[in-house]
């Protein structure tokens, strides 16, 4: 059975217990077991603090001392232990807003002790349960796949290859560590795709198609725009917008594609069929990718409303016609890019031919 690792940071022995109580009902009614680790001091819960947390609950005042629990957030935000945090206190004035932007704060909001009843405290230990089930804090955590791969590159590829390394560094020590991590990006995508490829062959979830919010401030190949209520993705090839020293992309125009509505593509395509098993059939063909070559369909998710991309739809617009697009808002993920790239350029590099007169051997074949 998973067991979720608590830590639980309070020093007083009434709470304690109440946490307690809370605890083994949750564990006993819903049969999800809980390892509660406990800390009453801020020495203690840095000693005890480590990466095989999946969640804690911190009070931001230990003893008379001052604000110790906010120390600790602290520490997690600074630290790779990226594990969601309930702040539960009976001092709200010891939180500060600027720790909200280092730490996952769970619900967003401080638990205030004597308001936060019983049944509160059963569905804030729901909810570390459901991020742990999602995988994130073993992930996230250094528990997961990820960890386990880098070390395989490292024994398998790294290090039999260290001092080829160790002599690039003599030369260029900044350069070699930029490389060297590209180097390990790339064996480690290599077996994680793999991974991919064995677990789960065919469908991904949507959100799995974009980068949200965009890591990088520029744009790129598959950046996500928008301007007067409409949307776009940047089609250029990635070799156009790389940024010279001047601050110009080395081309001096940038290739949009328009999205374009998923309902409006839905209506048009379910336009008089009436049998509702043809819709799903024809559903499926557009929601694949194969209703026409010029539609390509980017998912709905909770921060992008998606559509279709209409390949027949273009703008190429210079540096200042562009500025009013501002940042990219999403990314699409590289792996997608792709495909749409692929698509793209197969939809106009089509050159179709003069249709051959068949009419001759047709009727060999059925009049003989």
């Amino acid at each position: 059975m998973s067991k979720l690792r608590l830590l639980i940071v309070e020093d007083a022995e009434q709470d304690l217990e109440i946490l307690r109580d809370v605890v083994d009902d949750y564990t006993r009614d819903q049969q999800q077991d809980i390892d509660l680790v406990e800390c009453k001091t801020l020495d203690e819960a840095l000693m005890k603090l480590d990466n095989s947390f999946d969640g804690a609950i911190i009070d931001l005042k230990l003893a008379d001392q001052g604000d110790e629990g906010s120390r600790i957030v602290e520490v997690i935000g600074e630290s790779f232990f990226r594990i969601p945090i309930a702040i539960l206190t009976g001092n709200p004035g010891n939180w500060h807003d600027s720790l909200k932007e280092k730490i996952m704060l769970m619900d967003d909001k401080v638990f205030i002790k004597g308001e936060t009843g019983y049944d509160e405290l059963q569905n804030l230990l729901h909810r570390f349960w459901d991020i742990y089930n999602t995988g994130l804090t073993r992930i996230m955590g250094g528990r997961g796949e990820i960890e386990k791969n880098l070390s395989q590159v490292f024994l398998n590829n790294l290090q039999p290859h260290l001092q080829t390394w160790v002599a690039y560094a003599e030369k260029a020590s900044e350069r070699t560590e930029k490389a060297l991590l590209r180097y390990t990006l790339n064996h480690l995508l290599q077996l994680l795709e793999e991974e991919e490829e064995r677990s789960f062959p065919e469908e991904v979830f949507p959100e799995e198609v974009y980068l949200y919010p965009p890591v990088l401030n520029r744009i790129t190949t598959g950046s996500i725009v928008r301007a007067d209520d409409k949307w776009f993705a940047v089609l250029s090839p990635a070799c156009d917008l790389v940024l010279r020293r001047n601050g110009n992309f080395k081309t001096d125009r940038i290739l949009l594609v328009e999205i374009e509505r998923e309902n409006d593509i839905v209506s048009t395509a379910l336009d008089g069929i009436r049998n509702k098993s043809k819709k799903r059939d024809k559903l499926r063909t557009v929601f694949g990718n194969n209703h026409t070559a010029y539609y390509h369909w980017l998912p709905k998710t909770s921060f992008f409303d998606g559509g279709f991309l209409n390949f027949r739809k273009l703008q190429s617009l210079n540096k200042a016609e562009f500025e009013k697009f501002g940042k990219p808002l999403i990314q699409i993920s590289p792996t997608f890019v792709k495909d749409i790239i692929a698509r793209f350029s197969s939809f106009y590099a089509r050159q179709g031919q003069p249709e051959i007169e068949s009419q001759g051997f047709v009727t060999r074949y059925t009049d003989s």
